[in-house]
């Protein structure tokens, strides 16, 4: 305190700055800017994580939500059928726009980027307003993925295409044709683009372009995925890939229609393992195709986890593919997970929210409801889009804690009062 009497200049000034930082500390941690997190598709936040506990709020919102939350300077984005919305940390709705989202999710660093059902693909500020918007087409499923000014996104409908879109002014800049809809969302990795689509009667595909458009190498997977009963009328619309591209240590991940994930060399595109998911018995009998791989692969700590349709949960070896731990889940899953501080986060189609720790043990199991989109941490916050709500996961200490802590921060009020009158006092010297 002492220290004060010999600061030049205004006190307060000097003061004001520190204690704002102090009270901010807490509300400003952990980003999420996009879906799963990043460029890479990582899923994971490196950020100190309390176990969640609790549901600390929910806010209904209109119409079927898919898509998955970002968190960006303390607020909330997210899109569902009806609207596009910005929510604070307490859920309370700063503003919505009408817009048909479904599943894109958004990807928001300066601006909002997002694409639409019905073809869009907009530029908003953080206010709402329209700064462009791009007419794409049709079925815009996938994330936005914005890298160096770029925006890569690809469409559905009659005419579906892998776009490459000026990021500030909305113009194309090239587009690839593409056989079926794009139902998955692009990767970056050193200047390079990563994209999973189909080309083909199930002719699956893992792309790499250079950012001018240039295709650098392909990987093919199996024309027909196995135990598939192809359709008397096999159609060039048939996708079995949504799983989209996870990049972690110079290698690609994703999951097929064929019940396999795949791990590919980022550089020459070579198969460096596979590993199959288990076959259920309803699949053995049907042999429908059902048991594929929908979930994005999250990689973190030297593993991948996904959730599959064969109703369980995996964690794999990221380097060998081999299978670290499962847990069996009440019905098949297409929400991704995330990853923080050594806990898994993930939805499923049971109605269950679950987090595990590293070796699969379940931490906290929540009926939210049935998980389409994927969960984003942020804050120490896990948030959770289910039905047509959005749900806010943390922890919530015991009673006899909650005294306790808030003795705590009424004594750091009163810390941060007294240096506040203190410095007002100097500067009426």
């Amino acid at each position: 305190m002492v220290s004060l009497f010999f600061m030049k200049g205004d006190p307060m000034k000097k003061i004001l700055p520190f204690v704002i930082v102090l009270v901010l500390i807490p509300l400003t941690s952990g980003n999420w800017n996009m879906f799963m997190h990043d460029e890479e598709h990582t899923g994971f936040n490196d950020i100190d994580m309390k176990n969640i506990n609790a549901v600390i709020w929910n806010v209904d919102l209109e119409g079927q939500v898919c898509s998955s939350p970002v968190i960006v300077e303390n607020v909330i984005y997210i899109g569902s059928e009806k609207y596009f919305y910005a929510i604070d940390l307490n859920g309370n709705i700063l503003w919505k726009k009408e817009m048909n989202i479904l599943w894109s999710s958004p990807t928001i660093l300066d601006n909002i980027y997002i694409g639409t059902w019905d073809g869009y693909v907009y530029c908003l500020d953080k206010d709402e307003n329209i700064i462009w918007k791009t007419e794409l087409g049709k079925e815009i499923r996938g994330s936005p993925l914005v890298y160096k000014d770029r925006i890569f996104i690809g469409t559905g409908g009659l005419n579906p295409s892998f776009y490459c879109i000026d990021a500030l002014t909305g113009e194309i800049q090239w587009s690839y044709k593409t056989i079926s809809p794009v139902k998955t969302s692009a990767s970056a990795w050193n200047d390079r683009i990563y994209i999973v689509f189909q080309n083909d009667i199930y002719a699956d595909e893992l792309y790499c372009f250079d950012l001018d458009g240039d295709l650098i190498w392909k990987y093919k997977i199996s024309d027909v995925p196995e135990g598939v009963c192809i359709p008397p009328i096999a159609t060039r619309k048939t996708q079995f890939v949504t799983s989209s591209p996870t990049i972690y240590k110079d290698r690609v991940y994703f999951g097929s229609g064929e019940k396999k994930v795949y791990c590919i060399d980022c550089k020459t595109g070579e198969l460096i393992w596979e590993f199959k998911t288990k076959e259920t018995k309803w699949m053995k009998k049907y042999a429908t195709g059902e048991d594929r791989i929908i979930s994005t692969l999250a990689a973190a700590y030297d593993r991948v986890y996904f959730g599959s349709w064969d109703n369980t949960v995996y964690a794999l070896d990221a380097d060998t593919g081999s299978e670290i731990w499962t847990f069996l889940t009440g019905d098949k899953t297409i929400s991704s997970p995330a990853v923080a501080d050594g806990m898994v986060y993930l939805g499923c189609m049971d109605g269950h929210f679950y987090c595990f720790d590293g070796d699969g043990n379940i931490l906290g199991d929540f009926k939210l409801g049935k998980v389409l989109g994927s969960p984003s941490i942020s804050n120490g916050y896990v948030f959770v889009p289910a039905g047509s709500k959005l749900y806010c996961l943390g922890y919530m200490p015991p009673p006899e804690l909650k005294e306790t802590n808030n003795r705590t921060y009424y004594i750091l009020g009163a810390v941060i009062g007294i240096i506040i009158l203190i410095a007002i006092g100097m500067k009426k010297r």
